[in-house]
């Protein structure tokens, strides 16, 4: 069996849940949800703290020596969950605050009078109508690693290395925190992609169209770029090392704090090229 289509249970305080796919998991172990000491089990009888099973912890806290380990952690975190608030603090000790979805900061009802108090008890009751309604049971909401590749698809936290993407029309799509080591990604059409801090060391990406797309921090050690459209792409942190890269098209393409092909780091105003330190 292979890891994306391995299924785990989950044990906290005594209750089991499950079973939920490895990215899943990993992508709940990220955001702090699921706890490395909680156990997990594929058959209910044999339980393991989650930080002893190498496939479902999250590649970025494997690697805590890393020197950008922070910024990684925070920029896979940010863009694993969309629905929370995240605060980051800059090299410059800026605190940066994400809030994705617009949230009530002031409700003020009149509540003077029977009608005042009714139309408290109305909009309260509308609110708890509303969290019931939009608030999932669990956090651990599902994504098909298994789906078909096209546009607007969503891979995030999967296991799918060395798939076959080439050829494949996947604009919009979402491989946020995705390992996609030695894939093949040949001639795809990933417009506006997001594919924050995935895992693409060693993949084929010759002749892709990343145009518009987000790779924060994106792992593409290795990885073969040549004639790669990457205009007006985000490669903020992005670790380049060892890449293989003829014609590769940058213009307008952010490079702050990007890990140069030479190991050296861009100054974090590079846009269109790297700007070294």
């Amino acid at each position: 069996m292979n890891k994306e289509s391995q299924l785990w249970y989950l044990k906290v305080k005594g209750r089991v849940k499950g079973p939920f796919a490895t990215g899943l998991i990993s992508k709940n172990i990220l955001l702090g949800r699921i706890h490395p000491n909680d156990l997990l089990s594929q058959d209910k009888e044999l339980w393991r703290k989650a930080s002893s099973i190498r496939e479902v912890m999250p590649d970025v806290i494997k690697h805590r020596h890393d020197p950008n380990y922070k910024e990684r952690l925070n920029a896979a975190r940010r863009w694993a969950d969309e629905r929370e608030e995240v605060r980051e603090v800059d090299a410059g000790g800026n605190e940066k605050i994400y809030t994705p979805r617009k949230k009530i900061t002031h409700l003020k009802i009149k509540t003077t009078g029977l009608l005042g108090i009714i139309g408290l008890i109305v909009v309260l009751s509308g609110l708890i109508l509303a969290l019931f309604k939009f608030t999932p049971d669990d956090p651990l909401a599902q994504i098909d690693c298994s789906a078909k590749g096209q546009d607007g698809v969503i891979f995030d936290g999967c296991h799918l290395q060395r798939k076959n993407f080439s050829e494949l029309s996947l604009r919009n799509s979402s491989f946020k925190n995705t390992l996609l080591q030695n894939s093949q990604f040949k001639n795809s059409n990933l417009q506006a992609a997001q594919m924050d801090y995935a895992n693409l060391s060693h993949a084929d990406l010759s002749g892709a169209n990343l145009t518009g797309a987000s790779l924060r921090a994106v792992d593409l050690r290795g990885a073969v770029l040549n004639t790669t459209n990457l205009n007006k792409a985000d490669l903020s942190y992005a670790d380049l090392t060892g890449a293989k890269a003829s014609k590769i098209k940058l213009t307008d393409t952010k490079l702050a704090n990007t890990i140069w092909f030479d190991g050296s780091i861009c100054d974090k105003e590079s846009i269109g090229r790297c700007l070294h330190r």
